[in-house]
């Protein structure tokens, strides 16, 4: 299976094609503030050099998040679109899900944590197992707020301002690659794409909804992951 994949979850752009556990072609950028502007030349190296065309496609896959809230949707946008022009489904993974099948497939652990930079001295993080996938989140908050337990376990993530805080063992960004290599490993079990219904709190996280309610859901719907909602709120007009 051909499977388009995007992930702009993090300060990094990646887009890669790939068929099975071969990657075709593959490009990043790492830029926070140029996620929009590097996304359709690094799709179009992608397509060249693989020479993939769209009728030779079977699916697109992009990660949605948890991420910031404008640079996430890029990959989003983009994904949808090609499978509205294409005419191809478009599925959804947890960003830090993908970081964790690159961790399981490169570290001999058979548990660990994955964290992305989150801002504000704060990080997105979820635990896994090999054996069992995602065991809780993802959360956010500060690394001093983790529990002792999962801060014993291997940390896989950026090396962002919390690295040394969490011991990162393995540097990497949620990537393209391990975007649509999950889903293609997913969509050959049989896995269906699914919806998880969760309402953020009126400001800041989301306390536990998000975490509770993408438990067992993980080939998902191309949705944007928040857990946090947006600084800007509605005007409140008194009466």
């Amino acid at each position: 299976m051909v499977i388009v994949g995007f992930d702009t979850s993090s300060a990094l752009t990646s887009v890669a094609v790939v068929e099975g556990d071969r990657v075709i072609a593959e490009r990043s950028e790492l830029d926070a503030r140029r996620h929009a502007e590097v996304m359709a030349p690094l799709l179009s190296e992608v397509l060249a050099e693989s020479g993939i065309t769209p009728d030779q496609v079977d699916a697109v896959a992009c990660g949605v998040g948890p991420g910031p809230y404008t640079g996430l949707r890029v990959a989003i946008a983009t994904a949808r679109a090609l499978g509205l022009a294409w005419d191809r489904p478009v599925y959804g993974l947890c960003s830090l899900d993908a970081m964790a099948a690159e961790a399981f497939a490169t570290a001999d652990v058979d548990r660990l944590c994955v964290a992305v930079d989150a801002r504000r001295r704060e990080v997105y993080w979820a635990a896994y197992a090999r054996a069992e996938g995602r065991t809780t989140g993802p959360w956010v908050m500060r690394p001093s707020d983790i529990d002792a337990g999962h801060r014993a376990l291997p940390w896989v993530g950026p090396a962002v301002e919390q690295a040394a805080e969490l011991g990162i063992v393995l540097a990497t960004y949620p990537q393209a690659t391990w975007v649509a290599r999950t889903v293609d490993a997913l969509l050959a079990t049989g896995a269906v794409a699914s919806a998880p219904s969760f309402d953020l709190a009126e400001h800041g996280a989301d306390g536990r909804g998000t975490a509770a309610a993408l438990a067992g859901h993980v080939l998902l719907t191309p949705e944007p992951l928040y857990l946090r909602r947006p600084d800007a709120a509605v005007p409140v007009v008194c009466t």
